[in-house]
């Protein structure tokens, strides 16, 4: 009989050796303070199954999800089994407050473990002499688990700091609400070589959005496959309890409620306190390519760079005051650099029309401005970055505008003005009776970078007048400088004139008539 439990108990540990979904729906249990008991069986719904087997089959993993939808006691779950059936297994979690978060990590791994099988595992302190098998003991920020004739497998609970990374290693790092954590730049640069090792090592990012921080840049790059972090997107209806009517409830009594349960990845990167430009919309701002007049103004904008990426915008003005962005030039970081004056040559063939007679030649300009840096002259070469640009064909550079309207604060509220929404009655039809919304500012489709940046930018901490730095505002720096330059120039022509109205009507005669036999040729 002894020998039958014996060999029943070694089947059972192989299978949870071998199956790591096996061991959490049959072995963990877990909290739930609405269930008499307190404690119930994990039972995976089918999202949390398919996220364990993503965890199982990658390095490097990031989690972006809405609220209370399981992922720490999943992910506690998996360093558990990690450190029974792997002596000397270390674990670090770094939370982003030590009190009660960091506590609170180790609060739940001893939960699970208290209600673990007695054949498995027990208590260091509960164990009968002649047990020996393993055992565990835990204080409030660490958690061992004893191998018999082995190296103890570890579990400990960090809070972020800027040198937290530097003080451990780790075969499995838990960032535990990473968008919320102070210092996570520091942190990840410096905890990331403790489990980069070929042989091993790995990481788990899990928390909910927060705008402009590591979390949301390394998930928006792993959806791109550029790095190798495999992205799980888990959104409120993951939970099977939820349905609309708790989620039209939801929204009425939680007015930022996009931030803690977003349905889809728009949702999370659209929500959240302080969005640089909350009334940016693609069926507003966003248009299909069409050809540019001939006769509308055109100009360039440039934000330089070379070891970081560069921007290039190409826009039009139409004839009531529209601005279009109709082209884009830039780089990801992940792409090969390119010189000042390869980028002006390439920005030169894009630069080419197709003229009224049909032969192709190159637009024609008001002006390209970039940035006040790209004037300045190297101290040995003598040659500025406007040098290099003259070199592969790009000329009629300007410095931005001087004064107020450079800082960041002017552009960010001229992007407002050129955001800003407004209903056009000229674009009626069968869905819109009454006309269609609009605004001062239309971006081509073939855009894709200026689009998807412009939503994720958010404002500075310290100045919600400005929109802050980040890895991915080169767009932005671009774009806003290009309709700044522009509203500037020709707001100082317009002074200048001051045309008496007898001979601004005159004038604006001659415009529509040109205008006409322009249409009509």
């Amino acid at each position: 009989m002894e020998a039958e439990i014996t060999e029943l108990l070694l089947k059972r540990y192989k299978k949870y050796n071998d199956s790591a979904e096996d061991f959490i729906t049959e072995c963990v249990k877990i909290e739930d303070r609405d269930k008499p008991g307190l404690a119930i069986p994990f039972e995976l719904w089918p999202e949390q199954r398919e996220t364990l087997q993503t965890i199982l089959n990658n390095k490097l993993n990031i989690v972006m999800k809405a609220r209370q939808l399981g992922l720490t006691w999943l992910a506690l779950a998996y360093a558990l089994r990690r450190m029974i059936f792997h002596a000397g297994y270390s674990v670090v979690a770094i939370s982003k407050r030590e009190d009660p978060d960091t506590k609170e990590l180790v609060r739940r791994l001893t939960f699970i473990l208290k209600y673990m099988p007695d054949w498995l595992i027990r208590e260091k302190k509960e164990a009968p002499r002649q047990w020996d098998g393993l055992t565990w003991e835990s204080t409030v920020l660490s958690l061992t688990i004893h191998h018999p004739g082995a190296e103890p497998s570890t579990f400990q609970s960090m809070t972020a700091a800027p040198d937290s990374g530097r003080s451990f290693t780790a075969n499995l790092i838990i960032l535990d609400e990473w968008a919320f954590q102070a210092w996570a730049a520091e942190i990840w640069k410096a905890g990331f070589p403790a489990v980069n090792r070929p042989t091993g090592g790995q990481v788990i990012g899990i928390s909910t959005n927060k705008r402009g921080t590591l979390f949301e840049f390394i998930f928006r790059e792993a959806l791109r496959g550029a790095n190798d972090f495999a992205p799980i997107f888990l959104g409120w209806d993951v939970d099977p309890r939820r349905d609309e009517d708790w989620y039209e409830r939801t929204k009425r009594n939680m007015p930022d409620h996009l931030q803690e349960y977003p349905r889809t990845i728009e949702d999370a990167f659209s929500a959240g306190e302080g969005t640089s430009f909350p009334e940016f919309s693609r069926a507003i701002h966003v248009c299909e390519p069409f050809e540019i007049p001939h006769w509308w103004r055109k100009w360039r904008a440039n934000d330089p760079g070379y070891g970081d990426p560069f921007f290039w915008c190409w826009y039009a003005v139409s004839e009531d005051g529209q601005v279009y962005v109709y082209k884009e030039f830039t780089r990801e970081k992940t792409d090969p650099k390119l010189p000042y004056s390869e980028q002006a040559k390439r920005v030169t063939r894009m630069s080419k029309t197709i003229s009224e007679e049909g032969q192709e030649e190159q637009e024609k300009y008001q002006f390209t401005v970039t940035g006040r840096d790209a004037f300045n002259r190297h101290p040995e070469t003598g040659k500025s970055i406007i040098d290099y640009y003259r070199e592969g064909g790009v000329t009629g550079c300007i410095e931005p505008p001087r004064g107020e309207k450079t800082d960041r604060i002017h552009r960010k509220a001229t992007m407002h003005e050129y955001l800003k929404p407004y209903l056009d009655e000229n674009l009626k039809d069968e869905k819109h009776p009454e006309g269609r919304m609009t605004a001062k500012l239309q971006i081509f489709s073939t855009c894709t970078k200026l689009i998807e940046d412009l939503p994720l930018l958010v404002n500075d901490e310290n100045d919600p007048e400005k929109v802050a730095d980040c890895d991915f505002d080169h767009s932005y720096d671009c774009l806003s400088m290009g309709l700044v330059a522009f509203h500037a120039k020709y707001s100082k022509r317009k002074i200048k004139e001051k045309k008496s109205p007898i001979a601004a009507h005159k004038e604006q005669l001659i415009r529509r008539s040109r205008h006409l036999r322009r249409v009509l040729s």
